[in-house]
């Protein structure tokens, strides 16, 4: 797992110097698309960290200003035994402010969303589904690689309503790209 985040984000930073020089503006009334992979480090004591995989769709109100609607997956394993987990699916909506700087677009935002929690046993849905409302605060930057895409790194944390006697909230870091139309 951490040869795979490294070689990626080796990866992009050779993809963004030989371009820097152009970089995109995002206008009212456009839009994007983009997906993330990363990791989550969940808060909880019995979890380690797993996987993270979001896809979104992002509308601009304004050329700083946007509107992120999307999901993701994150699913930590646990702690005492290597093949229980606890699968995490947000589906969210964030508020989303850019500033920009050249090719590079440094990014804050916030947001709500709804987490349905379900514990893993062996690979089977083990206990009650759990749905719990939930918020994310997160910032990053998109490093611009032509006019229309860019790839971006973000770090977000997840505050969500204690399911079942333990705290869900956790801290994903991911790398994605996102593509402008």
């Amino acid at each position: 797992m951490r040869s795979l985040i490294t070689s990626s984000v080796l990866a992009m930073l050779m993809a963004i110097v030989p371009s820097s020089a152009s970089a995109q503006t995002p206008r009212t009334d456009s839009a994007a698309v983009g997906a993330d992979i990363g990791v989550f480090l969940p808060r909880a004591d019995f979890l380690k960290s797993g996987l993270e995989i979001d896809a979104f769709y992002e509308y601009y109100v304004s050329p700083r200003t946007s509107i992120r609607l999307g999901g993701g997956w994150m699913n930590p394993k646990s702690e005492t035994e290597d093949d229980d987990s606890m699968r995490y699916f947000r589906v969210g909506g964030d508020l989303v402010y850019n500033w920009e700087r050249g090719s590079i677009h440094p990014f804050a935002g916030a947001g709500l969303g709804v987490y349905f929690l379900q514990q893993k046993d062996n690979g089977d849905n083990f206990g009650d589904q759990e749905t719990k409302l939930g918020a994310a605060l997160f910032g990053g930057a998109e490093f611009f690689t032509s006019n229309t895409v860019a790839f971006k790194a973000e770090a977000k944390y997840h505050i969500v309503s204690n399911a079942d006697g333990f705290n869900p909230d956790g801290l994903s870091l991911t790398i994605g790209i996102k593509k402008y139309f």
